[in-house]
């Protein structure tokens, strides 16, 4: 992974998008805890790995969930996860683990399909999307479903002020595809063309020519490495990591992270509301 700090202004941009899951949402938290509260793993000797290393725990979810994306992109990322928990507890059972009964398998992924919107949100990320919603607007572009998003938005991003959302299941696709990046040029260019400096939608501009437009006015701003700023880096498209700290969407990368390019680091949300209103202030705007 490289900083290299970008020559636009930060007062050039004029839509900023956003990963939710490991960015603003506490995703590490949110799934270890549903997790181990889970009928089939809250029964597991406290010494297990799982029970004694959250690493652990995420690194098997982690395999698990990426290999089902990549082999069912369209699938809901609720059905991800209750397939994800299933392959969870049959590695258990795989060892000698309790076995469990199908009924009950079924049940306790789906809960676990669920808990999405019990996820907490960092505790800097709502009072900072106010303050960058004052310069710029504000959308998602996540790896999930709309029925899961609706429900964070209604719980730990209440008051996000989004002006839209672009989700996987709009797309058909799951990041690091490029195909929901291209996805956002389009769409962002049709739903805000005041943003870009479209007259209308699309006269008299060629269809590259608005990819172009867009794509320079938007500022992507996430944690994964892999998801997000691999695919940026390869379109060209600007990028904030914002450094979590955690074992999802960084130290699980592996060799991929050397492919990530991104313009700042900061170690959170407010870091980057506060380094947006000092730009935007030596411009006087």
């Amino acid at each position: 992974m490289t900083l290299v700090p970008s020559s636009t202004p930060l007062t050039n941009f004029t839509l900023l998008t956003f990963d939710i899951y490991g960015t603003l949402i506490d995703q590490e938290t949110g799934l270890s805890t549903a997790l181990l509260r889970s009928s089939h793993l809250s029964t597991l000797a406290p010494t297990h790995p799982y029970k004694t290393s959250r690493s652990t725990l995420l690194r098997a979810f982690a395999a698990h969930e990426r290999a089902i994306q990549s082999a069912h992109p369209t699938m809901l990322y609720r059905d991800i996860l209750a397939s994800t928990y299933k392959r969870i507890v049959q590695d258990l059972v795989a060892h000698n683990e309790p076995q469990v009964d199908e009924e009950g398998l079924e049940e306790a992924a789906q809960d676990f399909g669920r808990s999405v919107a019990s996820w907490p949100a960092f505790p800097d990320t709502v009072d900072a999307l106010k303050r960058l919603g004052k310069r710029y607007k504000l959308a998602p572009l996540s790896n999930i479903d709309r029925e899961s998003l609706a429900g964070t938005l209604a719980n730990g991003l209440d008051g996000a002020g989004f002006a839209a959302t672009y989700t996987a299941q709009d797309i058909g696709s799951y990041k690091p595809d490029l195909r929901n990046f291209e996805y956002l040029f389009k769409h962002a260019g049709d739903d805000f063309p005041g943003l870009f400096g479209f007259e209308d939608e699309g006269e008299g501009e060629g269809e590259e020519v608005r990819r172009e437009k867009v794509k320079g006015r938007i500022l992507h701003v996430a944690q994964s490495l892999w998801h997000d700023h691999v695919p940026a880096a390869q379109l060209g498209l600007e990028s904030v990591w914002v450094d979590r700290g955690g074992v999802l969407g960084s130290k699980l990368e592996g060799e991929v992270v050397e492919k990530a390019r991104f313009g700042w680091k900061v170690g959170s949300l407010k870091e980057l509301a506060d380094i947006v209103e000092e730009a935007w202030a030596k411009e006087g705007k």
